[in-house]
């Protein structure tokens, strides 16, 4: 029997074998959450683990004062040897120390709304290609929109980041070892080596050990060849304000950042805004095809902005950046999506020192999990969790995506029950330019095409019961999440 963690005060007490290290979380902590309230306490393999769910503890965990927790460094080493051969950390993962806070600094500058909006031209150009391509195919074809959105996803990160084009959405099948496909690979080992410490160091011992080993490999000599085309291009204009600049620039003026801390900075990259940002927009486009009334709705608004095409009508007009922000039920539906999809299903911290989550005394070297399924989708944080309702969110400001249900309120200084790019000083510091990406791919898609699940998904309930939490939320097997897209103009 797993010993339990021992704290100051009756928590109640989950006493956990995990067997399946992708779904486990998924499928046995948001029923505990639901039957044992906002914070418990378990074991999970040998860390001792306090879980919040509870909106008011959250706001000080993710906050900045007393009673914030940071990341649990450790649970994310297999992280930093998937970017660096020496693995050295990054912003994900690394502690807030000085060297952090300066690339931290950096690469803000990137994500700031005068340098992305620079970037929706290309994300355009990306995002019409999609529609062309997907039109071609015709609308009988059966479509992976989860590919598809991925696609996008890495090439705006190669362009908008690095200047470096990955082609994606040209291609009709990527080669074994494109990145898009080595990506995936490399998460899978990450989840292994989460759950079995060994596994990196004796490979052969496990099965695809050495082709998880192989893949790391891979993603980082193609992150070395970003880095080396970065040096090779030299100090940066003054107006670059990109990714590669502004690490460039913050590797220049600070010694202490060796050039390994560097490689594994723009591997980090990737790791946080790939699938994050490809599956959030499948999700999403899941909940359009198959929920009723809601594609309706959107091509609504879509019309009343002169962006839908119709039959006998003119072509309506391109879209343009400042219309992102006149969708008010896309952006309901999109952020629904992520509440009952949250894409990253759970985040680690660790107490440093004895620690007060809730009215609960916690000792340090406790792992702090903050499971963002259970929190979005409890019912002591949401009314009628289970039902995909977009209308919930037309009163919350469509700028907010950090909330709390239970108070109405924004902000996440009262309470958290929805973050879906966490909050703090470690929030998504990449969400920005996720937000754009996926608002525009759903209103072109949206705009083009009426969408339906295709037949052999099963309907609603087929695709969910192959949700699979691995280091992202995405549904296991290899058939993803097809579409049929009927285009509105034939």
């Amino acid at each position: 029997m797993l010993q339990l963690l021992a704290v100051s005060s009756p928590c109640h007490q989950l006493c956990v074998a995990a067997s399946d290290p992708y779904n486990y979380i998924w499928c046995f902590l948001a029923p505990a959450c639901r039957s044992f309230g906002g914070i418990n306490r378990f074991k999970f393999l040998w860390h001792d683990v306090v879980l919040v769910t509870d909106p008011t503890a959250l706001a000080v965990i993710m906050g900045r004062g007393e009673g914030a927790v940071d990341k649990a460094f450790e649970t994310y080493a297999p992280i930093n040897k998937m970017c660096d051969p020496h693995g050295q950390p990054n912003l994900l993962t690394a502690q807030a120390d000085d060297r952090w806070k300066a690339i931290r600094k950096a690469v803000a500058v990137s994500f700031s709304a005068q340098n992305i909006k620079r970037k929706f031209p290309m994300i355009l150009e990306r995002v019409n290609e999609v529609v062309v391509r997907s039109a071609r195919l015709g609308p009988k074809a059966s479509i992976d929109v989860d590919q598809t959105a991925l696609r996008v996803t890495l090439d705006v990160i190669g362009l908008a980041g690095f200047n470096h084009d990955y082609g994606c959405v040209h291609k009709d099948v990527p080669e074994y070892e494109h990145l898009i496909r080595v990506l995936p690979r490399c998460f899978t080992e990450v989840m292994l080596r989460v759950a079995n410490p060994l596994r990196p160091i004796f490979p052969n011992w496990f099965k695809y050990g050495d082709k998880g080993a192989r893949a790391f490999a891979m993603f980082q000599a193609e992150m070395r060849t970003l880095l080396d085309e970065m040096k090779a291009r030299g100090p940066p204009l003054e107006d670059d304000q990109d990714i590669a600049a502004q690490l460039y620039r913050v590797m220049s003026e600070n010694p202490a950042i060796c050039e390994n801390r560097i490689l594994s900075e723009i591997g980090m990259l990737f790791v946080e805004g790939f699938e994050t940002t490809g599956h959030t927009t499948s999700w999403t486009l899941f909940n359009i095809a198959s929920v009723p009334g809601v594609q309706d709705k959107i091509a609504e608004e879509l019309d009343s902005l002169g962006l839908l095409a119709k039959p006998g009508s003119p072509p309506p007009k391109e879209l343009e950046l400042d219309d992102l922000k006149r969708m008010p039920y896309l952006v309901a539906a999109t952020k629904e999506a992520m509440r009952m999809f949250p894409v990253v299903s759970i985040m680690g911290r660790m107490t440093t020192k004895t620690t007060k989550v809730g009215h609960y005394t916690v000792p340090a070297g406790t792992i702090v999990a903050t499971p963002l399924f259970a929190v979005q989708n409890t019912i002591h944080n949401w009314d009628k969790p289970e039902e995909f309702i977009p209308e919930r969110w037309l009163d919350v400001p469509v700028e907010t995506y950090v909330y709390d249900s239970t108070t109405n309120t924004s902000g996440g200084k009262r309470g958290i029950t929805f973050m879906p790019f966490s909050e703090g000083p470690r929030n998504c510091v990449g969400q920005s330019l996720a937000k754009m990406e996926v608002l525009s791919l759903l209103a072109k898609l949206c705009a083009n095409f009426t969408i339906s699940l295709a037949p052999e998904m099963g309907g609603r309930d087929g695709v969910r019961s192959r949700e699979s939490t691995h280091l992202t939320l995405q549904t296991a097997g290899t058939k993803g999440i097809r579409c049929l897209l009927q285009p509105r103009v034939a």
